[in-house]
């Protein structure tokens, strides 16, 4: 095989709170991480040596993106001779706290490693993801987890009951730097654990699951209420930023309620869309 095409998940925080940022400047977490049906999709094909990268948008065709980094990394922690061409379908909004391009990072892992006749284990791909960043070994397990560490310290959780996501992107811009220098700063905090959600999770209730959502980075003023609103006022379980933000999901019991919630938003300008539990990992 010298072609493959692989989808990308996006993922959403049902938790996340921030601890103490360490002497690396990484911060300690605590998330319940769910990857989505919302996908970027990503073709990997085998060259004699080089990477070249392309991508639907042309804005994010430049060295520094972590689905090149990813390729790089790849090939020199390999030591394979060999290349690779990548291309981007790009269809998660870009800094929207959707772990976008954590998950392309760990797509292109992924293809590269069963391209290559799979020099790397699971666990192995995993230590590599967590050099390209917090969120990338998640990306690279997928379904539902438990984060701990900086996100790399992973636990396999149960799927959700049947549940509809509708998620929409607010129309601020969030620096993650900034959300955790603005977090940073709030002092003391009461530290929340996810065991409660994590309880409501192993039982399979929904209602519960959703009185537990929580985001730390709620707290610095960067959530769209509105979008909150209108996914509350079309019958949402509940609703929650995700990740830094900007993009807010809210948890619905069908797909008729999201899709109003969607119709609704993207009436006042929200890129808006409706997924569902991505629940078999690769």
């Amino acid at each position: 095989m010298n072609e493959m095409t692989v989808k990308a998940p996006a993922k959403l925080n049902l938790f996340l709170e921030v601890g103490e940022r360490m002497a690396d400047g990484y911060h300690k977490i605590e998330s319940i991480m769910q990857s989505v049906t919302l996908f970027d999709t990503l073709t990997v094909k085998k060259t004699e040596h080089g990477i070249t990268f392309g991508c639907s948008n042309k804005k994010l065709e430049y060295g520094g993106n972590l689905a090149v980094s990813a390729a790089k990394l790849f090939f020199e922690q390999s030591g394979i001779k060999g290349g690779a061409d990548v291309y981007l379908q790009k269809k998660i909004p870009v800094s929207a706290g959707l772990g976008g391009g954590s998950s392309d990072a760990a797509a292109v892992l992924r293809a590269l490693n069963t391209l290559y006749g799979e020099p790397f284990s699971a666990d192995e791909l995993l230590k590599m993801g967590k050099k390209l960043g917090a969120d990338v070994p998640f990306c690279i397990k997928r379904g539902l987890c438990r984060a701990y560490g900086i996100g790399e310290v992973l636990e396999d959780l149960p799927p959700l009951p049947r549940c509809v996501f509708a998620v929409a992107k607010g129309n601020t811009t969030v620096s993650t730097k900034e959300a955790f220098e603005i977090l940073d700063g709030h002092g003391k905090r009461q530290i929340k654990s996810s065991d409660d959600i994590t309880e409501m999770i192993n039982k399979g209730n929904i209602n519960g699951v959703c009185a537990g959502l929580y985001n730390a980075f709620e707290i610095n003023g960067k959530c769209d209420d509105n979008i909150k609103r209108i996914m509350m006022k079309n019958n949402a379980y509940n609703a929650l930023m995700s990740g830094s933000g900007p993009s807010v999901f809210g948890i619905f019991k069908d797909e008729a309620d999201a899709n109003s919630a969607a119709k609704e938003l993207k009436a006042e300008n929200y890129e808006c869309f409706v997924c569902t539990p991505e629940e078999n990992r690769p």
